[in-house]
């Protein structure tokens, strides 16, 4: 039954966006190669332009970026990924009411995250909102979408967790057709900021699909590691033999890790792991904030914290031990503001 879905997605999203945008990657529909790994077993995705900039739902530090002319290709990319942010975050509200994991949860909130990126996006450029109230989409082909990915993640948990790396993958073969399409360094940096969260979720709603829908990680990308999210369940250490430290500044925070750019100019994404943890340390990171990142580059192909620590106030959040064991599979472990 899922591979037939599959080719009727596959179809219907290629029509989305012919008629949005005209033409896209959906031939990328199987799951993305990873960025290449630099010379640090840092990943790196997007065009790393080193500019500083960021939304990050922050409209003074969009400001900072020049507008440029906007073409009716990429305002039309603009409220295209809109409402196909919104289709995520929905889809996601609905399988959580459903199933109850937390995954879906964690991501949805994510994903309204994005759509606020865009939402600056289309204030700035003076594009009306196409976003309608949940479940419902002005575009007649996401609405198709919607109702047909909801069909299917209704059928089962496992199926649910399906329908969500099928809209990750998507996703970033969106991002990716149209970061090509524009070269306006606001939209470009929303754009990277987007794909980079994109590649986070993809990694978690995968590793849930490996330990049969059953894991609690909380939308963690590294979920994938048997399952590590699961309190009590016998959670592995990951490999950190190539752990780095890195220095750099916020982009934007999406709840699940942070967009940065490091001090040579790298744009990295930090994947910091189960959300609800997060918030019980008290990590709020925003936009323009100076960091001190030590964390390695995992087998699911995201980095993953250990620690970070806030220039200003010179706390330190740990999230996993020195050996890679994330701290929120034990429900333990608190930030502190001891040194690393």
């Amino acid at each position: 039954m899922f591979n037939n879905f599959k080719h009727i997605l596959v179809g219907v999203l290629s029509a989305v966006v012919v008629i949005a945008v005209g033409a896209s990657a959906y031939n990328a529909f199987a799951s993305p190669a990873v960025p290449a790994v630099n010379t640090n077993d840092v990943a790196q995705y997007g065009n790393g332009n080193g500019n500083g900039g960021t939304t990050g739902g922050n409209s003074t530090q969009l400001t900072a970026i020049p507008a440029s002319d906007l073409s009716a290709e990429e305002a039309a990319a603009l409220l295209f990924m809109r409402e196909e942010e919104k289709l995520a975050r929905d889809v996601y509200n609905q399988m959580y009411a459903l199933w109850g994991q937390p995954v879906f949860q964690n991501i949805a909130a994510s994903e309204q995250a994005h759509m606020d990126e865009i939402k600056l996006l289309l204030d700035r450029y003076g594009l009306a909102d196409p976003a309608l109230a949940p479940g419902q989409f002005a575009d007649a082909n996401l609405q198709a979408l919607y109702d047909q990915l909801i069909a299917q993640g209704s059928i089962s948990a496992t199926e649910a967790l399906n329908v969500g790396a099928l809209i990750e993958q998507t996703d970033i073969a969106d991002l990716q057709a149209r970061l090509a399409q524009t070269d306006n360094a606001d939209i470009q940096l929303v754009y990277t900021n987007l794909m980079n969260a994109s590649y986070n979720h993809l990694a978690a709603f995968t590793g849930e699909q490996g330990g049969n829908g059953n894991g609690n990680s909380g939308g963690n990308a590294q979920a994938g590691q048997a399952g590590q999210g699961q309190v009590g369940s016998g959670v592995p250490q990951a490999n950190v033999s190539g752990a780095v430290t890195v220095h750099g500044v916020v982009n934007s925070y999406d709840g699940m890790g942070i967009s940065f750019t490091a001090d040579d100019g790298q744009v990295l994404y930090v994947d910091t792991g189960n959300m609800r943890y997060s918030q019980s340390l008290g990590f709020a990171p925003v936009a323009g904030d100076g960091v001190t990142v030590v964390m390695f580059y995992g087998d699911q192909g995201v980095n993953s914290a250990i620690t970070v620590t806030m220039d200003v106030t010179g706390m330190t959040y740990t999230f996993r031990s020195e050996t890679g064991q994330p701290l929120w599979a034990g429900g333990n472990g608190k930030g502190n503001g001891g040194n690393h």
